[in-house]
């Protein structure tokens, strides 16, 4: 019975979580980098960046990030959503401990993916908008990057210290 009170209160924490990175997205995706377009035209509340002409020339970096930035939104998005998904059936009354701990492994990674995801999309939304300055581009997706792989490092490291030895932590 303790064990499946534990995996409930780390299920709800993680949904939590989830939650954060699914809202996050969310308002990214609604909040689109460059604003809209603003004018009386016919264009009128649409996407700045996506208004960007495509000439294939190079000077259209801003279109290209910000069409990347849609793409590593959404995925981020679904992939929590999933997460989600998949930590509330983990919530549910589950008598095998091992199902509970496929479940918590499944969404782990989901979420893993979906901040992967966000940070790309965060990326290419900076990158969208920063396009003219390419030393402030390329200075701000060194340190994030850098910063993304360092959690990544770090994280199966934390999971062994933290986790409690009677719980079967799906990232050990």
């Amino acid at each position: 019975m303790k064990k499946t009170m534990k995996s409930h209160m780390i299920v709800a924490t993680l949904i939590a979580t989830v939650t954060l990175i699914a809202t996050v997205t969310f308002t990214a995706g609604i909040t689109l980098p460059g604003g809209y377009v603003q004018s009386g035209s016919n264009n009128q509340g649409r996407a700045v960046l996506w208004m960007l002409p495509k000439n294939g020339t190079g000077d259209d970096a801003g279109r290209a990030n910000f069409e990347s930035f849609v793409i590593a939104d959404s995925i981020a998005m679904l992939l929590s959503m999933s997460a989600i998904v998949i930590y509330f059936i983990a919530s549910f009354p589950i008598k095998d401990m091992k199902t509970v701990g496929t479940y918590l492994l499944l969404g782990n990674l989901l979420t893993l993916f979906a901040m992967l995801a966000m940070v790309f999309a965060f990326l290419d939304g900076l990158l969208a908008v920063l396009s003219p300055s390419s030393f402030l581009s390329w200075i701000t997706m060194f340190t994030l990057l850098a910063s993304f792989l360092i959690f990544l490092t770090l994280t199966p490291v934390s999971m062994r210290i933290l986790s409690p030895k009677d719980m079967p932590c799906p990232l050990i």
